[in-house]
Order: C-alpha cells, then structure tokens, then sequence
C-alpha cells in the first residue's frame, strides 16, 4: 500500500498520457496569428481575402538564366514582367507545399554546385506563410524544450531531492498535458503559441509545491495551508473571469491555466503530503540576500507617480501583421517588388448571384483601371453571398468607395480595425481585474505592503512600454502579472520574515522567471513582447521580496 502511495504520482501522469494520445486533436492547431483573435466581421474579411488570394503565382528576380525553373515540377510557365522580374505560373491543381519544396531543393543545390541564384528574390504569400509556419513551429519547440530542460536544472538545485524533484518534473507534465488535451477538445482552433503562452503560465503553480516544502509539510501528517489556498483560489478566479473573455487567446490561456492551476494545487497541497518526502535543505547564506532598506510608502508614492506619468503617453500599435514571426528575407523581398512594379489597391465585391457578380465588376471596369483581368478572377460563394476580389489604380479608390457592393479596406486596415476593437475592452477587463484582485488583496491581507507586489510591477512595465508601442500582447500580458503578483503579496503578509518563506518565494520567483524568460529570445514578437513584459514584472517582485522593508505592518 506505501508503495502505491510513493508512486501514486506517476499513475496520474499514466492517465494523462492516456487521455493527451487518445483526446489530443493535432488537427486544430494553427500557426494563423489571426486566430489568436476574435470572429469579428473584419476577421471574416480577412479570410476571404486570404481565400481568394491567387496562390499559382510566385514573382521572382534573378540576373541568371531561369531555363532550370521552367523544368520544375508543376511550373506552367515562367513570364518577364520587367528586365529581371519574372512571375511563375503555377499547376492550380497542387498545393503551395509541393512546389515550394521542390523549389527550395533546386534554388538551394544550384547555389551550393554551380553558384547560381545568389542574388534570387521570391514572393507570394502563400511561400511567406509556409516559411513562417515552419520557423514558429521550430521558434515554439526550441523555446519550450530549452525552457523545460533549464527548469529541470533549476529544480534539482532548489530543492536537492532528486526523488522531489522527479515528482515535481511529474506533476508539471501532467497538469501541462491535461491543459494541451483539453483546449484542443473545447477550440476549433488552438494557435500554437497559446500553448507556449500556457507552458509558461503552467509554472506559476510551482509556488504551491515550495511552500508547502519549505514549510516541511511534506514530512508530517497533513496540515492545510491556508496562504497557499489564498493564493491558488484568488489566482484562479482571476483567470475564471478572463475565461468568459470573447477573446480566443486570452479564454484559451485562462482554461489552460485553471486546468494547470487546480492538477498543480491538488497535487502539491494534498497528494504530495500523502506521499511525503525528505525534510527540506536550507541555504543558510540565502539570508544575505535579504536587504529590507526600502520604505513601502515610498515605493507606493513612486509607483504611483510612475503611473500617472506614463499612462497618458502609452501609444498603441494596431498592427497585427507585427506579432507574427519576423521573416525579414520575404518581407525584404516583398518591399523589392512593390519599389520594383509598384503597389496596385485590392478591392472586394460581392453579390447574391454570380451574374449580378459579373455585371458589377463590368460596372467597375467602366470607371476605374482594373490592374487584373477580371476573367481570370477567382470567385468564391461564404454565407449565401458570392465574393471576388481586383486590383485597380490607387488613384481610382476614391470613387469606389461610396459603391455598397465594394469593399475598400486594405489588409492593413482590416487588421488596424480588429485591433483598436480589442483595446478598448481589454482595457476595461484589465482594470475590472486589477480592482478585483486589489479588493480581494486587501480583504485577506489588509496590508499596504500586499499591495504594492501589484502596483509597483505595473510602473516599471509602463516605463518599459514608454520605450515602444504597446501591442495587443502586452495586456495580455498586464493581466497575468496582476492575477500572479497577488500570490506573492499574500504570501509575504501571511507567512511573515522567516528562513522558509525566503526560499519559497525567491525560488518561487526565480522559476517562474526562468519560465517566462525564454519567451523573451523568440523571434515572434507575440512571444516576444508576452515573455518581456512578464519577466519585467517579475524582477520587479523578485527585487521587492529582497529590498522591500516588511517588518512593520502597514495596516489599511
């Protein structure tokens, strides 16, 4: 029986291996920076742009012969638009992949053997979003490999019990798995950053485990542990509330943090003291490090003026296109030709029938110079409603825009729309979150010093928002900080100036940085801009948990 006991952990990781291999819908993954947002109507616009993008055609520059090309597979022909720019015409019946594929293989063995295409341009958008589906699946997988195997590390030195440690390894992967699981069961689709995101929020529960260690709690029979229930209960109705969010990022991060939050709390706070394990190891120099100079009313009067001066010179960046993966070749490549030929406008129209489709774009074409040939046009049919779409000269934009049947709006414009759709909520939900979390703060700590673990973060990172534009990612962002920072402002209150709080907080601190941190390094700015913001605020609380004076009780 004291053996199922001691190895009871690795059973649940058991039925959660189970339940990932036989629940987990890989199908619904998506690398579409879109997806992390709402259905709006402009989303819906976007996807019909996508969908009626022509995607057989691929431009290209070289000064080298291009007779190899015209051998490729699935090449129709190849046709000069201008000196050295070509456009391919591609089979309509093959997917991008395929001749993308075979395309990369022949470019790259011509450079390396007979030093051609050295100075090769491509474009399409279709290649664009291949290359950028490839380099986030490596971006995320390099991250999330990187991040486990530095905290696997870091757990072995924090605690030095190889079988707690083990465990600990154990309940992580499980609490991770039954989240994966889960969002692929209740979303159609699930970006494959989210689950980065979720990884990362997935580590916030770590603290359970070291307070309850440090506490010694797994060496004696079972003691709840009221601090860490406040901390679990206040971080988890925090994401409760965002999960009703119609934002699918935020709703997505929300379930797979409670999902994380409650295997995690369960575990830790309860199996693991049926288990029980070594007494913990203490650094005893870790005292050192905790130098109370600073006066809590004056990090409140600074972070407050902090605030009051940089809120008001946020500048927002509506810009989508930004939070994909930066793939600077095709980007580079894509400002080449439009220098080159030139940028036509897109238009899109629509109508109830194909023939009353027809004779619109006719309507078009006898006031406006098509770029496009309107024959050749791809047209779809999405809820009852045919679309197609053209390029005309920018200077003819102005008189189509008045038409009911013409959509006008760029891409870019589409995006900034989706955007600025979302701040204004955002913003709100942010401040219902913050005034939430002061308020429960407050009533279980009553205690200034708690408060500051919330607001002082917050200053620092409007500082840091001051140096850029603040992205859709960074209140995404803001908002786990303020649910995660509560923890530690109870934490500090109720556990009070001792050896054991030390290393359950700063070492709790410290992973969850290590967690976070790595986002920093990606090349997405979502991940990016998500990772930077949260480690900011971290270092902040880490640096509170050294510096900030607690030994006198500011009560409210």
């Amino acid at each position: 029986m004291n053996k199922v006991i001691k190895f009871s952990n690795f059973y649940i990781l058991g039925l959660s291996l189970l339940f990932f291999y036989f629940y987990f819908n890989d199908s619904r993954l998506s690398t579409n920076i879109l997806d992390l947002f709402p259905k709006v109507e402009q989303r819906e616009i976007l996807d019909i742009h996508s969908e009626l993008e022509d995607s057989s055609r691929v431009l290209i520059y070289t000064k080298d012969s291009i007779n190899t090309l015209k051998t490729l597979p699935y090449v129709n022909d190849i046709i000069n638009l201008k000196d050295d720019i070509y456009v391919i015409d591609i089979d309509k019946s093959i997917k991008m992949e395929d001749f993308y594929d075979n395309f990369k293989k022949h470019i790259d063995l011509a450079k390396k053997d007979g030093n051609k295409f050295n100075d090769l341009r491509y474009f399409s958008n279709e290649m664009l979003m291949i290359e950028n589906k490839i380099a986030i699946f490596n971006d995320v997988n390099l991250i999330m490999v990187t991040s486990i195997i530095f905290l696997v590390v870091l757990y072995v030195f924090i605690l030095r019990i190889p079988f707690l440690s083990l465990n600990t390894l154990i309940t992580i992967i499980s609490a991770n798995l039954l989240g994966i699981t889960i969002l692929t069961m209740v979303y159609d689709n699930v970006n494959i950053m989210a689950l980065n995101f979720g990884v990362a929020i997935g580590n916030l529960a770590i603290d359970y485990m070291l307070h309850h260690h440090f506490f010694r709690l797994y060496t004696t029979h079972f003691r709840f542990n009221k601090s860490v229930f406040y901390g679990f209960i206040t971080t988890f109705i925090g994401f409760f509330i965002c999960l009703f969010i119609p934002f699918p990022l935020l709703s997505q991060l929300s379930l797979y943090a409670m999902v994380c939050l409650i295997v995690s709390y369960l575990s830790f706070g309860f199996l693991y003291q049926t288990i029980q394990f070594k007494k913990p190891i203490f650094y005893r120099n870790m005292r050192r490090l905790r130098k109370p100079k600073v006066n809590n009313r004056i990090i409140l009067v600074i972070s407050i003026i902090i605030l009051a001066i940089s809120i008001p010179n946020l500048k927002l960046d509506y810009n989508l296109e930004k939070l994909d993966y930066e793939n600077k070749d095709r980007l580079s490549d894509r400002n080449f030709f439009i220098k080159e030929l030139g940028e036509d406008s897109t238009i899109l129209i629509y109508a109830d029938t194909k023939i009353d489709l027809q004779n619109k774009i006719n309507q078009i074409a006898s006031v406006t110079a098509l770029k496009s040939d309107p024959q050749r046009t791809k047209i779809i049919q999405r809820d009852g409603k045919f679309y197609t779409k053209l390029n005309i000269d920018s200077n003819d934009l102005e008189k189509l825009k008045n038409l009911d049947f013409v959509d006008t709006r760029s891409i870019k414009e589409l995006s900034d729309e989706i955007t600025s759709g979302i701040y204004k909520p955002m913003i709100i939900v942010l401040s219902i979150v913050i005034i939430i979390m002061i308020a429960i703060v407050l009533i279980v700590t009553r205690s200034l010093i708690s408060f500051s673990y919330m607001i002082a973060p917050l200053s620092i990172i409007s500082l840091y928002f001051l140096t850029s534009q603040v992205n859709i990612m960074h209140l995404f962002s803001l908002l786990i900080i303020v649910v995660s920072s509560v923890d530690y402002g109870i934490y500090v209150e109720k556990e009070g100036e001792n050896i054991k709080t030390l290393h359950a907080i700063i070492f709790s601190a410290l992973t969850t940085i290590a967690g976070f941190g790595f986002l920093s390094f990606s090349h997405i700015l979502a991940l990016k801009s998500f990772g930077l913001t949260i480690t900011i605020g971290l270092i902040v609380i880490l640096a509170l948990l050294l510096f900030q004076k607690r030994h006198i009780k500011e009560g409210v």
